[in-house]
């Protein structure tokens, strides 16, 4: 049986042997307003610049390896120049170059309007590649190629940990056009399977940052969040501001500093969890009875302000050990989970939980703080900052349940 791949980008997916490339002579003769590419972005053709043509595979490689390796290089047919950069044949984005070897996993991370999606993929990203990856798994995770890590570095790190400044909420699709709402960030994660690293395990991973706001309706989630139903596992960042009975629990100053919407302008969390739903059954052709198996981890962020909430000894105040030996810790996401779940229902969001229940197959609870401390306002009073760099509190935790659940660690 053929090998499939699925491009990170459109989420069609093709045989190996249907890949194309471009030229990367930047003095081939042959020059190109890519169509392809520009209905990818929802641009038309005559408003994109010149670029370097594509083309389709011509080598034809042995009857013995057809449909089980894709091809590596061509020549162009124009200039004659070797190339190796490959493209999907439908929306002609580059893609990762361990495709045909690497277990792809896209990471849905999703909530509504003002939950910390920005600052939380910021964090995250950060700490896998400097933290976690190289000393808990002696691996590296690392961004597929310069155009995503000048991305993340221009868009998110720098803004968080250079200068110190709260992340802007995330334009939609209708403010920005599609073209930066279908950015996505993709990681490369190697990990060595004995002491000299001589068996591997890669994977691809995709992270998508979009606006809330394109959560508050289900037709804009079918075009715009289509990556949601192909999602090996789902992020539900829930910001404890927008649960009424925490938000009237907490002072003028918690309100002003941690959240940047009005009461009238919240929207309700299960009607977003719905719409999520929705679009993943009628994908996966599944009746609204069933229960949905994608794992899904729902995370409280901005655990600074949550935290005074948790009595003393909760697990969730301590930072987190999930990891002991590149292993998951069973006992303690298990009491983390639980112990959040109870707080929900103590809070009067008990219906938040039975649906999240009556939802989906494999969830768990957890509680974040990417930035591990309350923002300030500025001396103007206007943009909010931070006093420090980030000093995250268990932002890893869900990400590494979905690790988990998708059989990439153990527990013990």
């Amino acid at each position: 049986m053929a090998k499939k791949y699925t491009c990170p980008y459109c989420f069609k997916e093709h045989e190996f042997e249907d890949v194309e490339f471009r030229c990367v002579n930047g003095f081939c003769s042959e020059k190109t307003q890519d169509e392809k590419y520009a209905q990818y972005l929802g641009l038309k053709k005559e408003s994109m610049p010149l670029t370097n043509a594509t083309f389709c595979a011509k080598t034809v490689l042995p009857k013995l390896f057809r449909g089980r390796y894709m091809p590596m290089w061509e020549n162009c047919p124009f200039c004659e120049t070797k190339t190796s950069i490959r493209v999907c044949p439908d929306c002609h984005n580059e893609l990762p170059e361990g495709i045909q070897d690497n277990e792809d996993m896209i990471i849905a991370i999703v909530g509504s309007r003002d939950t910390g999606k920005t600052h939380f993929i910021s964090v995250l990203i950060n700490e896998l590649q400097k933290r976690i990856c190289p000393t808990v798994f002696n691996g590296i995770f690392n961004p597929m190629n310069d155009a995503v890590h000048n991305h993340y570095m221009d868009h998110f790190y720098n803004r968080v940990y250079i200068q110190k400044q709260l992340q802007d909420l995330t334009a939609t699709a209708n403010q920005r056009g599609e073209i930066s709402v279908r950015k996505p960030l993709i990681y490369e994660m190697i990990i060595p399977l004995d002491d000299k690293g001589k068996r591997v395990r890669k994977f691809t991973f995709v992270f998508y940052d979009t606006a809330g706001e394109d959560l508050k309706s289900e037709a804009v989630m079918k075009t715009v969040n289509r990556y949601i139903c192909k999602a090996a596992g789902i992020i539900f960042l829930l910001d404890p501001l927008q649960i009424m009975e925490l938000r009237n629990n907490m002072d003028e100053d918690e309100i002003k500093t941690s959240s940047s919407i009005l009461e009238n302008e919240i929207v309700s969390q299960e009607m977003v969890l719905q719409r999520i739903a929705n679009v993943i059954r009628e994908d996966k052709g599944m009746k609204k009875s069933q229960k949905i198996n994608v794992p899904t981890a729902i995370a409280f962020s901005k655990f600074d302000v949550l935290k005074r909430f948790f009595p003393k000894g909760s697990i969730v105040l301590e930072p987190s050990s999930y990891l002991r030996e590149g292993q998951l810790d069973k006992s303690e996401w298990f009491t983390v989970s639980n112990e959040i779940e109870a707080m929900l229902n103590e809070w009067g969001a008990g219906g938040f939980a039975t649906q999240v229940k009556m939802t989906f197959d494999r969830y768990t609870y957890s509680a974040v703080s990417a930035l591990g401390q309350r923002p300030i306002l500025s001396k103007s009073g206007g943009a909010k900052e931070i006093a420090s760099q980030p000093m995250p509190h268990r932002v890893e935790d869900p990400f590494l349940w979905l690790l988990k659940e998708n059989r990439v660690i153990k527990e013990k």
